[in-house]
């Protein structure tokens, strides 16, 4: 075999050997990542050096190709591309099976009543409504910022109706359930959860005459869901190395105006973390909560949220607030922020997500309808129950997001917000906490005697 025959088979164009030190310098900085060591940074810092090497070594390959070497640039490229793919084809394999666990196990671990008590049902009113309205402030601010859009063009991205003329029963149509085996293969996602919530239901309704018979299930279900979880870590585990290659591929293609979007993308995103709060403390005034007492009650927690990013990590400062900082009923504001925090986080499952289905839609060239933004709400509300308990709540709630109303194509636009997750995870962990604060406070003077 020649030395042409070799570069043609590794994708690299004739005359531009250089190619070759370029993908053996890219690989060596995914394996100098992938040893980083984790003693001494933490997984955060981890993934913004993969973003920052990325950013670098994708910038570096568009200046050179700027000098008439343009080849060079797509044969760079073209791995830089199938090394940041395929980290992403790695969630959606994994999301549609996981879904379908986590709404099943959802059902059967759900204790039975025999009337639903007012605690119940409102924390659940309250839980999806305050989803929802997170997600539609998202969706709504992504759309009006352009914040998928690269600076510089002037795209489509919001029309009243769609060229196929589909309207909001012909895209809820189209998430209707088909069969497990189809649904998994269309990347249904609506209808991968949907299955599961029946067949919990059926093996909930089972178990009380029949459990003997249908505890296997029940073992089953359990044990598949932590090894699904184990394998979502492993992922997560490769952001470093995902987020530099995704921002190489980025960079090499568009150069700076990347870092202007994503920069601009974040600062939108703390706009609707600012927005969700107002509303927050609305709804929590209308409780008999004011502003002042919130924000007092509730510092200790809200500080612990932007230093840790992890709101589960601030519950017990945020349950103390609630009880201690404004005298509410503590068994009723533990039971409400803990279910928020975990099936409800308005930041982390529905702010983020719905900013982030927008942006990959505007990149992708997909122009949103109102159809598809009620759909987008929707599908992040319902979602918010299908993915408790999973590790990565927000990047596993976006590809959910884009996979629900059925944007495929617009994956690829996600590997950005890998690149920048811990940075929005700052705003979203902030909504998370205040959102469960709100939930209760909302509750507590619903059900209050």
């Amino acid at each position: 075999m020649s030395g042409n025959d070799i570069l043609k088979l590794l994708n690299i164009s004739e005359g531009h050997g250089e190619c070759l030190i370029g993908v053996a310098l890219f690989f060596a900085m995914l394996v100098g990542l992938s040893r980083l060591p984790k003693k001494k940074f933490s997984f955060a810092a981890r993934v913004l050096m993969g973003t920052g090497a990325g950013t670098v070594f994708g910038l570096a390959a568009w200046a050179y190709s700027q000098a008439d070497r343009e080849p060079v640039m797509r044969s760079l490229n073209a791995w830089f591309t199938l090394v940041a793919q395929g980290y992403l084809s790695l969630f959606v394999c994994l999301i549609m099976p996981m879904v379908f666990l986590a709404s099943v196990r959802l059902v059967i671990h759900t204790p039975a009543e025999k009337q639903v008590s007012p605690l119940t049902r409102w924390k659940k009113r309250i839980n999806t409504a305050m989803v929802a309205v997170s997600a539609l402030i998202a969706a709504c601010l992504g759309l009006v910022f352009k914040v998928g859009v690269l600076p510089g063009e002037n795209a489509e991205v919001f029309r009243l109706t769609t060229g196929r003329g589909e309207g909001i029963a012909e895209l809820i149509a189209r998430a209707v359930p088909a069969g497990l085996g189809r649904d998994l293969l269309a990347l249904n996602v609506i209808g991968v959860f949907v299955f599961g919530i029946y067949v919990g239901i059926a093996a909930r309704r089972m178990s009380g005459k029949y459990m003997d018979t249908v505890k296997p299930v029940f073992d089953l279900t359990d044990g598949a869901f932590s090894v699904g979880t184990s394998v979502c870590k492993t992922i997560i585990a490769y952001k470093p190395m995902g987020a530099a290659a995704i921002m190489a591929s980025l960079t090499v293609r568009h150069g700076v105006l990347v870092i202007v979007m994503l920069v601009k993308m974040l600062l939108v995103l703390c706009l609707g973390a600012a927005l969700m709060l107002l509303v927050q403390l609305l709804v929590s005034a209308v409780s008999g909560v004011g502003p002042a007492a919130f924000l007092k009650a509730g510092k200790a927690a809200m500080v612990k949220a932007l230093k840790t990013r992890s709101g589960s990590g601030c519950l017990p400062e945020a349950q103390q607030a609630l009880s201690e900082g404004l005298g509410l009923n503590k068994e009723v504001t533990d039971l409400v922020s803990a279910y928020a925090i975990s099936s409800g986080m308005q930041g982390c499952g529905a702010l983020f997500p719905a900013m982030a289905a927008v942006f990959a839609a505007e990149m992708s060239g997909i122009v949103m309808t109102p159809g598809l933004v009620i759909l987008l709400v929707a599908v992040i509300a319902l979602m918010s129950y299908g993915i408790t308990d999973l590790p990565g709540t927000a990047t596993m709630a976006e590809f959910a997001a884009v996979l629900g109303i059925g944007m495929s194509e617009a994956v690829p636009g996600l590997g950005a917000m890998i690149a920048i997750d811990p940075i929005g995870d700052v705003p979203r962990t902030l909504i998370n906490v205040t959102g469960c604060m709100t939930n209760a406070i909302f509750v507590e003077r619903k059900v209050r005697k």
